[in-house]
C-alpha cells in the first residue's frame, strides 16, 4: 500500500501547533478556482513538464521515442518508465510524486522528532485531499500515534464520514476548510456542493474532535462580511461553538506561479490561473472580518503579511 506524496515540507509552522513535518498527498474531489496546489488535483503518478526550464535539446525525444514535436504524448501511451525524466538535463521533466508506504512515511516523520519535542509540534497530512487515501491514512496515522507523535489532518471535508471514523482515534487535530456557506456559490467556485462538508464537520464536533476551522480568504469569493456572518451562525447554531478557533487565511498570490506548468501529456495540466490580478486583503479588512466572528464569542485568529 503506497500513496502518491507530491511534497514534504519540513519545519512547517503554519500546519498545526509547533514545528511540523507536512506530507502533501495527490488527489482532490474539489476543483477550487483558486487551488494552491494544482499539481495535486488528480490521483496517481504524473510526469510534469515545466516548459520554461526546457532548453530544447531533444534528449527526451531520443530517449522516449513516443513524443511528438511538442515533446508530449497521449496519456494512454505513457508507461511512466521515466526514460524522459532521466534524459532531461535541466529538470524540466520530473515525476510529480514519490510513492511511499505508511512505514516509510512514518519513518520520515520520526526523523524530525527532536523538533516536535522542543516545540510541541508533530506531523501533518495535507493535499490535495489526503483522506482520499483512506487505507493509507488510517495505517500511517496509527503508526505515528504509536510512536508518540502529535497528528494533524488538513482536510476539505469532502469524503465519506466513515473515513473520518477510521482515523479519528489516531488524529489529534483537524484543520477543516469551510470556504463558503452559500451552497450555490460553493458549487460554482469548487465544483461540489458543501452539504457533505458541513454534515461531516457537525459529526466531528459531536464526537469531540479537535477542530480548527480554516477559511481561505479569496477576494470577491469567500471574503465577504455575509460569508463571515453565515459562518458565525453555523458555528454557534450547528456546532455549538465546539471548535478551538477559526483561522482566516489571507489570500496568497504565489499560487498563480504554479499554473502554466503542465504534464507531459497532450491533455495538458491545469492551464492558466483562473483568478489573475487578485490582491491580498489589507490588515484592516481582515481585522474587520475577524471582528464579525469575535463579536459572536468565537475565537478567531489571522496572520497577515
Amino acid at each position: 500500500m503506497k500513496a502518491e506524496i507530491f511534497d514534504i515540507k519540513r519545519y512547517a509552522v503554519h500546519d498545526g501547533p509547533g514545528i511540523r513535518t507536512t506530507f502533501f498527498l495527490k488527489g482532490c474531489p474539489l476543483r477550487c478556482l483558486w487551488c494552491q496546489n494544482p499539481e495535486s488535483m488528480h490521483r496517481g503518478q504524473d510526469i510534469l513538464f515545466t516548459r520554461i526550464k526546457c532548453i530544447g535539446c531533444g534528449a527526451c525525444l531520443e530517449a522516449c521515442g513516443k513524443l511528438d514535436q511538442t515533446l508530449r504524448l497521449p496519456r494512454e501511451l505513457c508507461t511512466q518508465c521515466g526514460s524522459c525524466v532521466a534524459a532531461c538535463k535541466t529538470g524540466a521533466r520530473h515525476f510529480a510524486a514519490k510513492l511511499l508506504s505508511p512505514e516509510e512515511t512514518a519513518a520520515l516523520a520520526l526523523e524530525d522528532q527532536i523538533f516536535y519535542d522542543l516545540s510541541g509540534g508533530g506531523v501533518t497530512f495535507s493535499g490535495g485531499e489526503c483522506l482520499m487515501h483512506a487505507d493509507f491514512m488510517a495505517h500511517t496515522l496509527r503508526l505515528c500515534k504509536e510512536s508518540g507523535l502529535h497528528t494533524t489532518v488538513d482536510t476539505c471535508g469532502f469524503v465519506p464520514f466513515e473515513t473520518f471514523e477510521r482515523i479519528l482515534p489516531f488524529t489529534d487535530l483537524f484543520l477543516y476548510d469551510i470556504k463558503i456557506l452559500d451552497p450555490a456559490r460553493h458549487k460554482e467556485y469548487t465544483g461540489r456542493s458543501n452539504e457533505l462538508i458541513l454534515s461531516n464537520v457537525k459529526a466531528l464536533a459531536l464526537k469531540g474532535a479537535g477542530l480548527i476551522i480554516r477559511v481561505p480568504l479569496i477576494p470577491g469569493h469567500t471574503d465577504s462580511p455575509k460569508n463571515m456572518e453565515a459562518l458565525g451562525a453555523f458555528i454557534l447554531e450547528e456546532l455549538d461553538n465546539r471548535i478551538l478557533r477559526v483561522e482566516l487565511l489571507q489570500y496568497n498570490r504565489l499560487a498563480a506561479s504554479k499554473y502554466g506548468n503542465t504534464t507531459i501529456y497532450t491533455d495538458g495540466g491545469p492551464g492558466e490561473y483562473p483568478l489573475p490580478d487578485l490582491e491580498p486583503q489589507t490588515k484592516e479588512y481582515i481585522s474587520y472580518l475577524s471582528s464579525i466572528l469575535a463579536e459572536k464569542g468565537i475565537c478567531v485568529f489571522c496572520e497577515t503579511l
